[in-house]
């Protein structure tokens, strides 16, 4: 029987300290979106949703929320990383430039460190730092550095159906 299952991700075996990533992905974020985001937490900050108020600032429009600008970071990253055990730690995160209705965000992850998990043998642990751009990569808008357990290839839960374990060669 040949099973196949479209693209598994990258797990713990294939990333190494220096490797870059282009995520293949990009999403463009709408006015709409930022919306939804702001209002669904209570953000009641005018810089996101009011457009004449945003007409007497220095950015002439509404500010996307950047919080929501690193959630479509790590959901464009998550074709790649898509057998992640859990986050462990985000850090150092930098906004480096407004993001406006109708940016095209894309992601760059550069792996700065690998290293076996001293108690788990099913996940490694990776410390990457996702980049995301604008402007088709012209204008780097966040940096954001992520440690996470990325599991092995022999040991990924969703290979383990009903009592079956399907080996993943690539």
């Amino acid at each position: 029987m040949s099973v196949f299952s479209g693209y598994p991700g990258l797990f713990f075996e294939d990333v190494k300290p220096r490797q870059v990533i282009v995520h293949r992905l990009g999403r463009t974020v709408t006015f709409q979106d930022n919306l939804f985001f702001s209002h669904s937490l209570l953000n009641t900050a005018c810089l996101h949703f009011d457009k004449e108020y945003m007409q007497f600032t220095e950015f002439k429009q509404p500010l996307l929320v950047m919080t929501m600008v690193l959630g479509i970071s790590f959901g464009v990253a998550s074709e790649d990383f898509k057998n992640i055990a859990r986050d462990v730690e985000i850090k150092n995160v930098r906004m480096l430039a407004p993001v406006f209705d109708g940016d095209t965000l894309h992601v760059v992850t550069e792996i700065l460190e690998t290293k076996e998990h001293p108690e788990r043998k099913d996940v490694g642990i990776v410390v990457a730092r996702h980049k995301t751009y604008k402007n088709n990569y012209a204008t780097q808008v966040m940096q954001v550095d992520r440690e996470l357990l990325l599991y092995k290839r022999d040991y990924l839960p969703r290979w383990r159906i009903q009592g079956k374990t399907f080996a993943i060669h690539r």
